[in-house]
């Protein structure tokens, strides 16, 4: 008996998969754009780029907070080879405090590209 019932439910799920993968997907009634959701002004590629390059940039900055204080003094930053976080430490520390967040970060990176831009 329980191999009958588990051979219905097999087929029930593979009629239901089957059905699933027929069904066409709708197209969302508002899409949002890429360039909507980032703070980026350019094409959508461009944004994406910007994007994956701030999350590389996280990955790093935890990977770098031995601590686990949620940021960074300038010998976390030199031992995890984060150079130029700590080249720009006392520009990126605004706050004079001795340590940076992730946020004091971005907000610096975000300064120094539309500095870029402007020139």
């Amino acid at each position: 008996m329980q191999a009958l019932f588990h051979a219905a439910a097999a087929t029930v799920l593979a009629c239901s998969a089957t059905l699933a993968l027929a069904q066409p997907i709708a197209p969302a009634t508002n899409p949002v754009s890429l360039t909507e959701v980032l703070p980026y002004k350019g094409s959508p590629d461009k944004a994406l780029l910007q994007y994956r390059a701030m999350q590389r940039l996280k990955k790093r900055f935890d990977e770098a907070d031995t601590d686990g204080s949620g940021s960074l003094s300038r010998e976390e930053a030199s031992r995890a080879g984060l150079r130029f976080v700590q080249h720009n430490f006392e520009h990126i520390d605004t706050r004079q405090r001795g340590d940076i967040s992730f946020d004091d970060l971005k907000a610096y990176v975000i300064q120094r590209r539309e500095e870029a831009r402007s020139r």
